[in-house]
C-alpha cells in the first residue's frame, strides 16, 4: 500500500491513508450491497481511524460487511470514529457492534433553527461528554441568526451509543 490508497464499492469510496503511527480510513457514500469488507485492506497501527462524515447510507448487507470489517480491524490497533454523520449514529444505535472495540471521538447531530431550517452540529465528545452522557444535547447557536438551535431528535435514542464509547481524549 502507498501512503494513500482508494478503493470503489460503487456507491462508496473509502481512501485509506499512512501516517508513522496511524491509519485513516476516510468512507465517503453509502455501505451498500456492493461493499465487500474483503476487498478492503487491513492495515494494522497503533491507531485505526474512521472517518464517516460524508456515510450517507446502509443497508442490511452492507452493515453486514461492515461489522464484519470493524471486528477485523478491531484487532489490529485502537479504533477511533471520527466526524461520524448523523446517519453512521443512527446505525451505532441500531447495531452497536458498528464501532467493534472503538470509540467516537465526534459526531454530528441534527439541530434546527425556527428561521433557517435544518442544520448538523459536529459535536466533540471530550467537550461535551457529561451532557451527552446525560442524554442531554448540547446548546448550540444559529450561524445566521445566533438563536439558540433546537435539538432535532430524540436526545435518548439519539445518545444510546454514548455508554462506554465515548473518547475522552484527542
Amino acid at each position: 500500500m502507498s501512503e494513500s490508497d482508494t478503493i470503489n464499492f460503487g456507491a462508496l469510496k473509502i481512501t485509506l491513508s499512512k501516517a508513522i503511527d496511524s491509519v485513516t480510513y476516510t468512507f465517503e457514500g453509502d455501505v451498500d450491497e456492493n461493499f465487500r469488507h474483503k476487498d478492503v485492506p487491513r492495515v494494522g497501527a497503533k491507531q485505526i481511524n474512521f472517518i464517516l462524515e460524508n456515510v450517507n447510507n446502509f443497508n442490511s448487507v452492507g452493515i453486514r460487511e461492515w461489522v464484519y470489517l470493524v471486528r477485523d480491524l478491531s484487532a489490529l490497533g485502537s479504533l477511533c470514529f471520527k466526524r461520524c454523520s448523523v446517519t453512521m449514529v443512527d446505525q451505532i444505535n441500531m447495531v452497536p457492534d458498528s464501532l467493534g472495540n472503538g470509540v467516537v471521538e465526534s459526531f454530528y447531530a441534527p439541530y434546527a433553527c425556527d428561521e433557517h431550517g435544518e442544520t448538523s452540529r459536529l459535536i466533540m465528545a471530550k467537550d461535551h461528554a457529561k451532557e451527552i452522557s446525560e442524554n442531554i444535547a448540547p446548546d448550540m447557536q444559529c450561524d445566521h441568526c445566533k438563536e439558540k438551535l433546537v435539538f432535532d431528535a430524540l436526545e435518548d435514542a439519539y445518545f444510546m451509543f454514548v455508554s462506554g464509547k465515548l473518547s475522552k481524549a484527542s
